[in-house]
């Protein structure tokens, strides 16, 4: 009995103590082990913040460049283009004007698209579209990002008023289309009523 005894006893006592070496090495462990924990949870909430931010309005790159911005639409309240049927005025023949405006009249150098209930008068732009031909005191060449009208090459800029100035020649005669910002048309309905301006030889260009 005295040996099992004795047995037991030596299982029982506490053991030798680690090495200051063991303990660190067991702590680094550790701590590796927690950061690698943490860098899976923090790149797995990263891909979600991705899905979240292309399915919302702007995409990241994977260098974090921003995509390129689409080309801004028209506001929701923005009228639409539609076909004009009404009689035509000297100078300039369209095929589309914005919903609920009328062809208000024109003068041997420009042709004013406005509201029905616009009274203005021919020599007043705002709030309209406008057609008419370079002035021949301009010598030098359009400014603005290039864009297509139909078979021909324009420019299309804003102005400082924020007025979108479409300019392009048709093989003939260099074209100028206004209109006013508070139209509140798209770049592409404004290309899309160019492409319907037909001039005639009733058109002038003015001078200055």
């Amino acid at each position: 009995m005295t040996d099992l005894t004795d047995r037991l006893a030596r299982l029982a006592a506490p053991g030798a103590e680690p090495a200051a070496e063991t303990v660190r090495r067991d702590v680094a462990r550790g701590r590796g082990a927690a950061r690698r924990r943490a860098f899976r949870r923090g790149t797995a909430g990263l891909s979600l913040a991705a899905v979240a931010v292309v399915g919302g309005t702007i995409a990241v790159n994977a260098d974090r460049t921003p995509a390129p911005a689409p080309i801004t639409a028209a506001p929701n309240d923005a009228p639409r283009l539609v076909a004009y049927t009404g009689q035509q005025q000297p100078g300039f023949v369209v095929t589309k004007v914005p919903a609920g405006f009328v062809l208000e009249g024109a003068t041997a150098y420009n042709l004013n698209v406005a509201r029905a209930d616009d009274r203005s008068g021919l020599d007043v732009f705002s709030d309209k579209l406008v057609v008419m031909l370079e002035s021949q005191s301009v010598t030098t060449p359009p400014e603005g990002r290039p864009v297509r009208v139909g078979d021909h090459d324009g420019r299309l800029r804003t102005a400082e008023d924020g007025a979108q100035v479409l300019t392009y020649d048709d093989g003939e005669h260099r074209v100028v289309v206004q209109a006013w910002k508070s139209l509140g048309l798209s770049d592409q309905q404004v290309v899309e009523f160019a492409e319907g301006v037909t001039v005639t030889a009733e058109a002038q260009a003015g001078v200055g």
